[in-house]
């Protein structure tokens, strides 16, 4: 699996259209009634010239898109340096659509997502921080796990979870 950025300079964007389209296609589903509303953001984000503090970033296996979501680097109230935001999250349409989804596989796919992001605080989009935005309340529970781990191993000064939010220092 990679993690990369997508957007319409690097055909990145395309690719994930093109891939997702053909994905609902095969669980005889509508592609434009697919996560319209995160996808309409993610998007505009894609189609604009890049930037080096926003940008739509993913995981893939081979050609598959796995999954897509928006990460913006900036300075936010409260805190003393930059923030890291992963948003608008959304798996592949397989994840929503497949009768047998493998939990690992979900799983897996959080968690590098995860590991993703937090590689790009510490070079291309550095920040002190890092928040992550749950799409799911079992995406809650999932990470309050992870929490406890991150919690336990030193490599971060504060791990806290907050409503819907996991925030990294």
């Amino acid at each position: 699996m990679e993690f990369k950025r997508f957007s319409r300079d690097n055909g990145g964007w395309q690719a994930l259209w093109v891939n997702w389209d053909a994905q609902c296609q095969d669980y005889l589903e509508d592609f434009s009634e697919f996560a319209p509303s995160s996808l309409s953001v993610l998007k505009a984000l894609a189609e604009e010239p890049e930037r080096p503090t926003a940008g739509v970033y993913g995981l893939t296996r081979g050609e598959e898109v796995l999954a897509a979501c928006q990460l913006n680097v900036a300075f936010l109230p409260g805190y003393d340096g930059k923030v890291l935001r992963l948003r608008h999250l959304i798996l592949s349409p397989r994840f929503d659509f497949a009768p047998d989804v493998n939990v690992e596989e979900y799983v897996e796919v959080l968690a590098k997502m995860f590991a993703g992001t937090v590689r790009l605080a510490q070079g291309d989009m550095a920040a002190k921080h890092v928040k992550l935005h749950f799409r799911s309340p079992a995406d809650r529970e999932f990470f309050k796990e992870f929490r406890e781990h991150l919690s336990m191993i030193g490599a971060f000064s504060s791990v806290q979870m907050k409503g819907a939010w996991l925030y990294i220092s």
